[in-house]
């Protein structure tokens, strides 16, 4: 089994009006062998690797029709399975989509695979995770007639894990996220134009082009203002606004000396970072505090860290267009509360 060749299409295409990544695959021996012919057990081990694939519809159109035709009459072919694990796959990595399809080409053995994305690179890996987990599943008597190089400790839930937060990383802030779906909601067409946060809405010369939240009539100076943290601080603090006390700091000794200095508890984040990366809070001994310094620094673009006073309260992110905020989101982070019973990778579970 083989890819021969791959497309991602950015806009309508001839399979859909959305992006699609299209790969023609080579089923090779694989055509001889459906799913009913792989046995119970390549079905089994497909669905504990991938638990949500028993939601899939396919052609039935409800919940369990995916398992349905792995099982019942002919089955199956390889290609049509691989199509659902890379939407599974990505669903698993916070991208929800279900648009696939697996046609001949009308070569023997030959198919046109296309399936929908929503981060190019995360679509295309789920791809290749896809096939390598499937080709692992083959019962042994097939693997010699396979030109694949097969992992003797190929961990596939270990794999995923990695996947996840590779896509996780990929994923737009909750603010460009916000935009995109306004363009979407309009008929905006829109285009990521690399692995962060640049985007372009329109084409042509009514194109405009964003990153994050500033776009092309965000005055400068203002985003140097607000992406310079101690500066921000300064400003604000010369404005007679309340603001936590806060050093900037060049070493580890310092950070803990600045700690103490605030009193305990308080907060290590880098000079220069975004969405919450790098940031320690609540830190109350200077252990924490130094763990909290090496942390920031690996996340930071410079050598500068801040260590702030800790004040408690709720998180929010304002969006202001046109001087009218349109939008507030309440940031909370990823956490879980007990419930006197359950351990904690029990209550992860629930929240997921």
């Amino acid at each position: 089994m083989k890819i021969l060749s791959t497309n991602v299409y950015v806009g309508p295409n001839t399979w859909a009006s959305f992006p699609l990544i299209k790969y023609v695959l080579d089923l090779g021996v694989l055509e001889e062998w459906p799913s009913v012919r792989l046995g119970a057990g390549f079905i089994d081990g497909l669905v504990d690797a991938l638990p949500g694939l028993v939601e899939h519809g396919c052609s039935y159109g409800s919940a369990g029709g995916f398992l349905r035709r792995l099982r019942e009459d002919e089955g199956t072919w390889m290609g049509h399975i691989m199509e659902h694990c890379a939407l599974e796959i990505q669903n698993v990595g916070g991208s929800e989509v279900t648009f696939g399809r697996t046609r001949s080409t009308g070569e023997p053995g030959q198919y046109n695979m296309v399936y929908a994305y929503r981060q190019r690179d995360v679509g295309l890996e789920a791809g290749e995770l896809a096939l390598k987990l499937l080709l692992h599943l083959l019962p042994n008597e097939l693997r010699a007639d396979i030109d694949f190089r097969f992992e003797e400790d190929f961990d596939f839930q270990d794999e995923l894990k990695d996947f996840v937060l590779r896509a996780q990383k990929r994923e737009f802030g909750p603010s460009t996220a916000s935009l995109v779906k306004a363009a979407e909601d309009r008929d905006i067409p829109w285009l990521r134009l690399n692995q962060y946060s640049l985007v372009q809405f329109g084409h042509g010369v009514h194109q405009h082009r964003i990153q994050a939240t500033i776009t092309s009539e965000t005055r400068h100076i203002a985003v140097e203002i607000a992406c310079d943290k101690e500066d921000t601080h300064r400003l604000l603090n010369d404005l007679g606004l309340p603001v936590p006390r806060q050093y900037m700091i060049y070493s580890e000794r310092r950070a803990i000396a600045a700690a103490e200095r605030i009193g305990y508890p308080v907060v290590v984040k880098p000079l220069n970072a975004n969405h919450g990366r790098g940031v320690s809070i609540n830190l109350t001994e200077a252990d924490q505090v130094a763990i909290a310094f090496r942390q920031a620094l690996e996340q930071g673009t410079g050598r500068a860290v801040l260590v702030e006073s800790f004040i408690e309260g709720f998180d929010h992110r304002m969006l202001v267009v046109d001087k009218e905020l349109v939008a507030v989101a309440k940031r909370v982070p990823g956490h879980v509360v007990g419930d006197g019973k359950s351990s904690v990778s029990e209550l992860i579970d629930v929240v997921n």
